[in-house]
């Protein structure tokens, strides 16, 4: 859909402020720095990496490759050289809210000013490729391609917009009424709900919205086998599942689940999907030692290569500020998030503390397991890719939590190399772009940072980030 002039002057400032540092198209060549190719083989010291018309043309150590003459040479000398990350599981348009349906029928105007404001901030992170698991779409395509034109600068897109099959939450805007929404207008609270639930009542009806989801340019689909309490059907069968992955496979796309149960991660590996969303991290009602991964389980993740982005920091942001409110006061965990967004975090945090004096206890317990289960899934090379939520309650794209979440792959059994490859060849393998980024390799996008240190000794250099460079073109 082409935009109004009207909302493009809306949000020209923004748009300013993203132009990129450099777009010319001359060679460019890194020289002097440690070189992390992203594909797990040893470092290269004193690297050249040469980027020319948004292409890697040569990389590897500077005995080897020569830079070309009247070349942009950058000389970064004791830092790293790495691939622009993948964030494998991102929410663009969501802020860090806590009220979910009057978040999304009170800002419905804003959605794509939001996600162009979070594309640019992870970005500017060396999150240089975005892979969105649940926004409205419409928005979404229009981000993707706005990108893609260069008209913003933000991480390259790609979407799958709407959850399939999980209303949740989301099941509040069946009561336009309820008091959540006073002050919102009616058709803020409808544009939301159109936007935002998706229920599928069987598996001919999964095949007819995957069909349309497919012609209006969806790059995977996204499917919970469970929609919710008291949502109908609350459970998707394994047949249902399976047509729905069918039809998808049958047009080009991949699939990835929602998933917070043995049985339906069962229900999922069963219909042959691609991928899993913290498929470690269950239900609070599920949280037990029944849900602890057997040794056959955690094997079918590894014969099938089912990918798994375990969002560990989504759990851990909540025993983190429920252990420590002040947090929220402080500069460092909540710089440049959104106001508004914070006060409301404060306000839940104290809530639900209060409501259940149990809570801090049950989201440490769902916490451990996860990391128990994740554990497991690292020990047998299950491939896991690098993803944190990014977006959801507590948990900012101003953050950094991608670099925890790192940490936390390390705390597990990953080596720091391991970790750095889940955040860049593995985020690649999961959207099947693994010929195109995700490796510093001579052919492939130019998709480029450097940080300041080695994050082979310290996986937190990865918050130092001090150039980035997108199809070869430097915007920081």
């Amino acid at each position: 859909m082409i935009r109004s002039i009207a909302a493009l002057l809306a949000t020209a400032p923004l748009l300013l402020g993203c132009a990129p540092m450099d777009a010319g198209g001359g060679a460019t060549v890194l020289t002097g720095g440690l070189l992390i190719d992203g594909t797990g083989g040893p470092p290269v010291e004193n690297a050249i990496v040469v980027m020319s018309n948004g292409r890697i043309v040569a990389a590897g150590p500077a005995s080897a490759v020569a830079a070309p003459a009247r070349a942009d040479v950058v000389d970064v000398t004791g830092k790293t050289i790495m691939p622009g990350m993948i964030e494998g599981n991102s929410h663009i348009i969501f802020d860090g809210q806590s009220n979910h349906p009057a978040y999304f029928a009170g800002r419905y105007r804003d959605y794509y000013e939001i996600g162009a404001r979070n594309l640019n901030a992870s970005l500017m992170q060396g999150i240089t490729t975005s892979r969105d698991t649940m926004d409205p779409l419409e928005e979404m395509i229009r981000l993707r391609e706005d990108v893609e034109s260069g008209l913003i600068a933000g991480s390259r897109l790609f979407t799958s917009g709407t959850i399939l099959n999980y209303p949740g939450v989301y099941r509040m805007f069946d009561d336009p009424t309820d008091s959540v929404f006073e002050g919102i207008p009616a058709e803020g609270v409808e544009y939301a709900k159109a936007a935002m639930v998706l229920p599928v009542s069987d598996g001919p009806h999964g095949r007819e919205i995957v069909a349309d989801y497919a012609e209006r340019g969806v790059d995977f689909i996204k499917v919970s086998a469970h929609s919710g309490p008291e949502n109908e059907p609350p459970v998707l069968s394994t047949e249902a599942l399976t047509e729905i992955v069918d039809e998808a496979h049958a047009r080009g796309l991949r699939v990835t689940t929602h998933t917070s149960s043995i049985e339906s991660i069962v229900a999922v590996l069963d219909a042959g999907v691609d991928a899993m969303e913290h498929p470690t991290l269950v239900s609070q009602e599920e949280v037990g030692p029944q849900s602890e991964f057997s040794d056959e389980l955690v094997q079918r993740f590894v014969d099938q290569n089912v990918y798994s982005v375990s969002l560990m920091v989504v759990r851990e942001v909540y025993v983190t500020y429920m252990e420590d409110p002040s947090r929220l006061e402080d500069p460092w965990y909540i710089r440049h998030a959104p106001a508004d967004m914070v006060q409301e975090a404060r306000e839940w945090v104290a809530r639900d503390l209060a409501d259940d004096p149990e809570a801090l206890e049950k989201q440490r317990a769902g916490y451990e397991l996860g990391r128990l289960n994740l554990a497991k899934l690292i020990a047998a090379g299950a491939p896991i890719a690098m993803g944190t939520d990014k977006g959801t309650r507590l948990n900012f794209h101003e953050s950094g939590n991608h670099v925890r979440e790192l940490e936390i792959f390390t705390e597990l059994g990953m080596t720091n190399m391991e970790a750095i490859v889940s955040a860049t060849r593995r985020g690649a393998e999961l959207l099947g772009m693994e010929d195109e980024f995700g490796t510093i390799e001579a052919g492939k996008l130019a998709d480029v940072i450097v940080v300041d240190g080695n994050p082979l000794e310290d996986i937190w250099a990865l918050r130092d980030v001090v150039l980035v460079f997108k199809e070869g073109v430097r915007y920081r």
